[in-house]
């Protein structure tokens, strides 16, 4: 173990702390948790209850999302008398499932299953997984105010016993009152940050303080908040002002944060006015940072603005508000409307104005975050509207119409005053609430949208595991004949896949009941068509069409199983039907199934199915997985939870990349643990068959790591679990997993039964649970009506043989017996029990049913009744012909004679080359009939059919639709309507269906914004016009191997494929009296020169004298080599740079400061810069330097004598740096200081009171 690295030994669950999980008698998922499951009090069971209905149950999303009330409340009939009545109950039976949980370790399928009594009214299984997950909520939150009590209590001893800290705020019984309220984390985070604005910066000196008084401990997790505190003492505008004693002349504006705060109840305070102005009063306060009464004034209302906006009473009001006025405003970028077309689902959702989040629907706002993400949308989250600001009804100013801090009194001190308040609430709104209430609502609504998008993932992997186990119709009758035969007993599963490329051969695989392969075949040919007309390729595909016959007569499948990748799998399963009618007496036992294929790709590339099947190819492995899961798709999928958790690329849902990876996999692994303990484990298959081991993960109270570690004791004692109760004699199972367990580890007795001597508990096989196994032998004796002393095994027996005579047995008696005797209720159980005696391990899931044919047409073909409407390309097939139904009626008709032509033309199918009639009598025997429409195939395989209206806008204007349209020609459709049964869709391609008609379910938004969508269309039409005028230019006739009569765009596309450097001299558009030279500074950055010419004899000849700028050229190639050849040496110089940033472009500045932020930390001793190229400015480049916390970026030019920086010419790129690393502190000639913009107000304000 010490030669494999930790983070092998993770990832195997082979570390020491899987090993600690193994042993530790605790369901495996309590320990995993991120807060541990822990025991709890009567007294918090009580608030915790309570808190989880309120705010799991009960609490209002900001988007519109399915109610997260009860399960059992989601039903429209329930009456209102029997809704209140659950309500009221709710609280107390969230309170049992938690005792239970925390008390008792029950994880929730125990509950479900074993304490229906306690729970069932209110909580069905889903609702017991909620309240687990809020009680870790609950926990977390716990933990953290117990923290942050701590903390205070820390910085009150320290207040007290600490000289030092006499000038501090003290630490108040209001202020921890405010933690003991919190409820939610963000109160909780509103009390934190108060805490951290007053005392943030004295954490580090209360720390060094209690290790001089040896009050510290060692406690990782209180280090970690301290740290927290130590990272955000930094000294920033406020701290700055707090050292320089402007809190004095906060304290002057009348009310203190928490007066403040008190008075938006109701005003309990009174402002105290303050004798000075304020300007007077600020000039008590100037010093070296605040020289000016100005500037302490600004600062002053800085202190006031920041502590306003932590009090937690005023951003509890102020977030309700905003959140009640919060609207979404959505429009694409340049990219977004090339993109975004109208199969796009944010199509109709592209423009969005002024749209309240409540009327975001699900995952509509993780759609917008992905696209903005993609650089497609621009979003706006914001709190006031046009209107507001115009009328002014924005929500700073319908909070300052209600004068929170306004003195009603008339003098021109108290206004002078007032404007200043005034201002420290504009400020705190504005620049310190806003911010951080949008992004909250930003976090907020993802995580909805993100839940929303898990919630649909998980009923998908429900809708994938929900089948049950595989059974054939003539299963009972054939057994015995198979078995005889040499078959073999249970359902045996042919199972065929085939490649995407026809040249590659396709597999079958046999699979028996248990998963074991009997036998395979490779079919190169299967997927040919019959009736091809290419050489041989019949011959070909009735060969394997042979050797298939051949294999199913000799291992007589009872299904087969079709991958459903495409429009081949519907085409193969005709084949194999006709096939299997061909062979006598099994056409009607052998189903044949189209099975979804997507887990089975999966699975043929894992590196578990290389594991189990090394020698095998992938196609192969891929059948072996197909057979598998038609036999029991619960085992199958369960196969793919493993170690590289190949369960996650399952596609459950377009945006599930946009969810938390382990979030999602938690909520898919709760789907398994439902339907696993639904089922139920047999360990001793589990040994047997490893591919079924996968299962035992998911049993109640196990998990991964404890799994292995059972499986591994029972392979090392004769590989049998003979009863439940060696789970604790053999296996050393503690007393709490083994009761969360045991009633899910289900045991064949019969197969035991000839494997051991022992005494085998025939109750091993059902869902009884040990606790309750004399209650079972109770009633199995009263039914027989024998002795109680007779034997009760023996009476077990023979009612399992018999259970009808259970139905006499008066339950209800049972149960009041059990609850005097002090057992509790249960009623529910005694039933359970006696179902389960009926019918032992009853498969609860849903009966296999042949997949729909709307099913299959969306496998196949990925097309939904949501494609109605769609636009989609096609390619024409053929022009469909429609017969007259009278025979007589074609003789009856005369051919038309064309007067133009003097050809006569058949009148129903429009051939139009004849020469008399009788030529056209002879036709018609062979006339195809009345042309009708076109037929049309899609890319997805479908066909589709044009009827003749709808080819045309006018089709009046046309007889024959060949006259538009021809063979093998891509025609863009709309689709109109589908037809899944016949693979097939009727289309439209007249002009007014491809631009008007919308897809089905995609309405424009309610709240689309028109107006802004026109404008965008209407500019982009002009920037396409602009784009199609060409540049034209006088063609030259000049003889030099670098000249060309292109456009610039042509030049710049042939000198993609040149070397850096390389120049192409071109006309210019200039006039005739100029040329340009375009040359190549990088890759796909390129300089154009403007050359003008002199002393020409002619328009079409090259002047004697070439000038750019002012400096004069003989000729072409003294440009090149005195001109261009210098700049391209030093651009290469800049290129070959050690500190060049390759593939990064000036304009890039994010990745730039990225980039050097990183290197700055690698090293922070170093100044670190880069040097990159302008795609904006070709011929310049930037040197981007990281002198402190502000990357600065600055321009140098390449020019034929060198570099120009900062006004000054370098020869070389190695003294521009030189030079630049001397004087880079120096400011850039031009730049000018720039004043803080809240003074300049300040001023404005004080001098027109003067």
């Amino acid at each position: 173990m010490d030669t494999i690295e930790p983070a092998e030994l993770e990832e195997k669950l082979l570390a020491p702390m899987d090993k600690r999980i193994q042993l530790d008698d605790r369901p495996e998922r309590f320990q995993l948790r991120r807060v541990p499951v822990s025991e709890a009090d009567e007294h918090e069971l009580e608030f915790e209850a309570k808190w989880i209905y309120q705010y799991a149950f009960d609490n209002a999303t900001l988007s519109e999302q399915e109610e997260s009330c009860l399960t059992v409340l989601s039903n429209p009939e329930l009456r209102i008398d029997e809704r209140a009545k659950i309500a009221a109950e709710a609280p107390d039976k969230i309170k049992e499932a938690l005792k239970f949980i925390r008390n008792q370790l029950f994880e929730v399928p125990f509950i479900a299953f074993y304490r229906k009594e306690y729970v069932e009214s209110c909580l069905v299984i889903n609702d017991l997984w909620k309240v687990y997950q809020w009680d870790e909520k609950w926990c977390h939150l716990q933990q953290r105010k117990k923290r942050l009590l701590e903390l205070m209590k820390r910085m009150l001893n320290y207040q007290m016993e600490n000289d030092n800290a006499a000038g501090m705020r003290i630490v108040t019984e209001q202020d921890m009152n405010e933690v003991h309220g919190v409820q939610t984390v963000e109160g909780l985070m509103d009390v934190s940050t108060k805490f951290q604005l007053y005392y943030g910066p004295e954490v580090p000196k209360m720390i060094d303080w209690e290790k001089i008084q040896n009050l510290s401990e060692d406690d990782p997790e209180r280090e970690a908040a301290e740290m927290r505190f130590r990272a955000a003492t930094r000294t920033d505008k406020y701290m700055l002002c707090i050292q320089n004693g402007l809190s004095a002349m906060a304290s002057r504006f009348g009310l203190t944060p928490l007066q403040f705060a008190e008075n938006l109840d109701w005003k309990r305070h009174d402002i105290v006015q303050d004798d000075e102005e304020p300007l007077k009063a600020a000039e008590q306060y100037v010093c070296q940072s605040f020289p000016t009464p100005e500037t302490v004034l600004a600062g002053a209302i800085h202190v006031v603005a920041k502590q306003l906006s932590r009090e937690p009473k005023v951003r509890e009001l102020l977030r309700s508000r905003y959140r009640l006025r919060l609207k979404i405003s959505v429009c694409p970028t340049k990219r977004g409307r090339e993109e975004i077309d109208e199969n796009h689902k944010l199509w109709p959702r592209r423009y969005v104005r002024d749209k309240p989040v409540a009327s975001l629907r699900h995952d509509e706002y993780l759609w917008y975050v992905q696209a903005r993400a993609s650089g497609l949308l621009i979003l706006r989250l914001h709190c006031d509207t046009e209107e507001d600001v115009r009328f002014k009804k924005t929500l700073l100013q319908e909070f300052l119409s209600e004068q929170p801090y306004y003195r009603d009194e008339y003098s021109r001190v108290v206004d002078m005053w007032n404007k200043i308040r005034e201002e420290a609430v504009t400020v705190c709104i504005n620049n310190f609430l806003l911010p951080v209430f949008e992004r909250e609502a930003h976090e907020r609504l993802l995580q909805e949208a993100r839940d929303y998008v898990i919630k649909q993932s998980t009923q998908n992997l429900y809708d994938r595991i929900k089948t049950a186990a595989y059974r054939n119709m003539h299963d009972d009758d054939d057994d015995d004949d198979d078995f005889e035969k040499g078959f073999g007993n249970g359902t045996r599963v042919l199972s065929i896949v085939y490649p995407e490329e026809r040249d590659q051969a396709s597999f079958c695989a046999l699979i028996d009941q248990d998963g074991q392969v009997l036998d395979h075949l490779r079919l190169v040919h299967i997927t040919k068509n019959m009736n091809s007309k290419k050489p041989g390729e019949a011959n070909l595909k009735r060969q394997d069409m042979i050797n298939l016959r051949k294999f199913i007569e000799k291992r007589r499948p009872h299904v087969i199983a079709i991958c459903g990748e495409n429009m081949d799998a519907y085409y193969l399963r005709r084949d194999i039907e006709s096939l299997l009618h061909e062979i006598s007496g099994i056409a009607k036992e052998i189903s044949v199934e189209i099975v979804d294929n997507e887990a089975a790709r999966i699975y043929m590339h894992s590196k578990q199915a290389i594991t189990e099947f090394p020698n095998y190819p992938a196609m192969l492995r891929q059948a072996v997985s197909l057979g598998r899961l038609l036999l029991d798709p619960l085992i199958e999928y369960a196969h793919l939870c493993n170690t590289d958790d190949d369960i996650l690329c399952v596609s459950y849902h377009p945006l599930q990349s946009e969810v938390n990876k382990e979030e999602l996999l938690f909520a898919l692994s709760l789907e398994f643990i439902n339907r696993v303990n639904e089922v139920g484990v047999d360990v001793n298959r589990c040994l047997e068959y490893s591919h079924t081991s996968y299962l035992l993960q998911f049993v109640c109270g196990l998990g991964p790591r404890k799994a292995v570690h059972l499986l591994k004791i029972l392979k090392q004692n004769d590989n049998l679990l003979e009863s439940r109760t060696k789970l604790v004699t053999l296996c050393r199972m503690g007393p709490k997993v083994f009761m969360n367990s045991a009633g899910f580890i289900k045991i064949d007795t019969s197969k035991v039964s000839e494997r051991t001597d022992a005494y085998v508990e025939v109750l091993d096989g059902s869902r009884v649970h040990p606790e309750t196994y004399e209650w079972a032998r109770k009633m199995a004796v009263d039914a027989l009506e024998i002795d109680d002393a007779a034997d009760p095994t023996s009476a077990l027996e023979e009612i399992l043989q018999n259970p009808d005579k259970l139905k006499d047995l008066d339950l209800d008696a049972f149960a009041e017996e059990l609850a005097r005797q002090g057992f509790g209720n249960k009623s529910i159980t005694l039933y359970d029990i006696r179902a389960e005696l009926n019918h032992r391990y009853k498969d609860l899931r849903v009966p296999y049913e042949s997949p729909s044919a709307e099913r299959i047409f969306t496998m196949l073909t990925k097309e939904t009744s949501d494609s109605i409407g769609k636009l989609v390309m096609g390619r024409v097939m053929h022009i469909v012909y429609r017969k007259p139904r009278d025979p007589e009626e074609r003789e009856r008709v005369p051919p038309i004679r064309d007067e133009r032509t003097g050809q006569w033309k058949c009148q129903y199918c429009y051939k139009p080359d004849f020469n008399n009639t009788n030529e056209v009598w002879q036709h018609i025997d062979s006339c195809p009939g009345q042309p009708v429409g076109v037929k049309v195939r899609f890319d997805s395989g479908i066909t589709g059919f044009i009827p003749n209206k709808y080819l045309s806008d006018r089709p009046d204007s046309f007889v024959d639709p060949s006259e538009r349209v021809r063979r093998n020609q891509p025609i863009y459709c709309r689709i109109l309507e589908l037809d899944p049964d016949k693979f097939s869709a009727t289309c439209s391609c007249r002009s007014s269906d491809l631009r008007g008609l919308q897809p089905q379910n995609s309405e424009f938004d309610r709240y689309f914004d028109k107006l802004k969508c026109q404008d965008d269309d209407e500019k982009d039409k002009k920037l396409r016009e602009q784009r199609k005028i060409v540049t034209y230019f006088v063609k030259r006739v000049i003889s030099h191997p670098s000249f060309h009569n292109v456009t610039f765009k042509d030049a710049e596309r042939m000198l993609q494929k040149f070397e850096q450097g390389e120049a192409i001299i071109r006309p210019s558009s200039k006039s005739v009296s100029h040329l340009t030279v375009t040359w190549k500074v990088a890759d796909g950055i390129y300089q154009h020169i403007d050359i003008k010419e002199e002393g020409k004899q002619h328009q079409f000849s090259l002047g004697k004298t070439l000038l750019i700028g002012t400096e004069e050229f003989e000729d072409l190639d003294e440009i090149l080599a005195r001109h261009i050849q210098p700049m391209a040496a030093l651009a290469r110089d800049v290129l070959s740079h050690k500190y060049f940033l390759d593939g990064k472009r000036a304009e890039d500045r994010d990745a730039i400061e990225g980039y050097l932020f990183d290197e700055k930390k690698r090293n922070p001793q170093r100044i670190p810069y880069t040097l990159t190229p302008s795609q904006d400015y070709p011929g310049k480049f930037v040197i981007s330097y990281l002198p402190r916390n502000k990357a600065r970026h600055e321009y140098m030019t390449v020019t034929p004598e060198g570099f120009r920086f900062r006004q000054q010419l370098f020869q070389s790129l190695e003294t521009v740096l030189s030079w630049f690393k001397v004087h880079y502190r120096e400011p850039p000639p031009g730049s000018k200081h720039i004043f803080y913009r809240i003074v300049a107000k300040l001023s404005f304000y004080l001098l027109h009171f003067k």
